[in-house]
Order: C-alpha cells, then structure tokens, then sequence
C-alpha cells in the first residue's frame, strides 16, 4: 500500500463542481514578494492542472489570480494579507470556472467520438485553456472536418452522463483503454466517463451532463509526419 501525503485542504471542487461560495478558515498566509500564498482548510478553487486554467474570484476582499498545487498543497496566491484562522468567503468568477468546465468536458467528448471512428490513434496530449487542442499520434484527413463536427454534436444533444470520481491506479487499468505512460502510481487519482464511452484518467472538474457544452465546434485539423493536432471550442 503507497502511503500518501495527507493534503491540508479538503478538495469541495470536487464534491460539488457547480459550488460557487463556500466559507473556509486561513491555515497559513506566507508572502512572497507583492503577494500572498494562501492555504485554506476546504477550497472550491480548481488549481491549474490536466490542461484546464486555475480558478479566479475573491477571498474576502483579497483577488485570487491563481490556484495550484506546490509540495501537495493548494496555494492560493492573493494580493493581499489574511490572518490565520480567521474565516473568510470564497467566491470564485463563475462565468470563468463554467466556461472551462464545458471546454474540458468538449475536449474528452471529442476524444471518444474521434476513437470511435479512428480507433488507430494513440493520445498523446490536450490543453483546455484558451487555445484548446487535443493530439495524436496518426493521421486524420482534414476534409473529414465537417463529418466529426456533426458526429460529435449529434452526440452531444444526446444529453450524456458525465461522471467524474476517484479511481486507483489498478481501476483505471481495468476501465480505460487508454493509460498515460507517465501517468503517476504514488499518488491519488481520478477518472472521467462519459455515458458509455471508455473511462480515462483525469483530474479536471466537468459539466454533469454533455447537454451544458452548447455546441462543439472545430478550428482546424493539421496532421503531419503523422501527428494530428486538432483544435476546437463551444459555443453556447
């Protein structure tokens, strides 16, 4: 059995993606430089990872420009001081969270249809943020655009379940097809499975249903010396 560090901060993020306030007391407040390092006994900040930007919104009257996780601890990094166990409000920008939640959420729908029609490719990395892209290694022809954008949405409206949780690393091998090579052992995981599409590591929170995406569409599809990239959004 690996022994994990016990993380300081209760992840609510992940207990309830859709939480948008949440009271929580100040653990610790270390300065660096013109700003704060923050942690806090529960959070519903989403640190930066898995591809998807870093929540951004209030502590009390303090901004939070960014969330990560350093040394296993969430640090919220602030513009300004909090004392340590005083209590204060969390709210984050929900229009920011939402919106990268429906691109992260569009960004593995498009994964499982792409599968589902070219079972030859092999994942090799995403990014979920402003510039959203998926990659592969193979190839895709770039006039079969239109044909994914429709099999994708006609998909989408289909209102799938998205069900997100904590899952092993010996889970993982016996839901997904697909594993990370570099995907990390020692320590805790999680999945993303949406209606009856293979399950995949992700540690991202999502829409509950593929219906809240809107629509998906497609920038551009580029392959070449047999690495695809594709590029997408939503709309809605």
């Amino acid at each position: 059995m690996l022994n994990f560090k016990q993380m300081q901060t209760k992840q609510i993020y992940y207990q309830d993606p859709y939480k948008q306030e949440l009271e929580s007391k100040v653990i610790s407040c270390e300065q660096k430089g013109n700003l704060f390092n923050i942690i806090l006994d529960q959070t519903i900040f989403y640190p930066e990872g898995g591809g998807q930007p870093s929540d951004k919104g209030l502590l009390g009257e303090v901004m939070v420009s960014q969330v990560r996780i350093a040394e296993g601890e969430i640090i919220h990094q602030v513009n300004g001081a909090l004392e340590i166990n005083s209590a204060v409000t969390e709210k984050i920008d929900w229009d920011w969270r939402y919106k990268y939640m429906k691109i992260h959420t569009a960004g593995h729908l498009l994964h499982d249809v792409l599968m589902s029609i070219f079972p030859e490719l092999v994942p090799l990395k995403g990014s979920h943020g402003k510039k959203p892209f998926i990659e592969y290694q193979g190839n895709i022809d770039p006039t079969k655009k239109e044909e994914i954008v429709a099999k994708v949405n006609e998909v989408l409206q289909q209102d799938l379940p998205v069900v997100t949780k904590e899952a092993s690393y010996e889970e993982l091998i016996k839901e997904a097809k697909f594993i990370p090579p570099n995907l990390p052992k020692n320590k805790p995981l999680r999945m993303i499975k949406i209606g009856d599409f293979s399950a995949m590591p992700d540690g991202g929170v999502h829409v509950k249903s593929t219906k809240e995406i809107g629509s998906i569409w497609i920038a551009n599809i580029n392959s070449l010396n047999g690495i695809t990239n594709i590029r997408y959004g939503v709309e809605g």
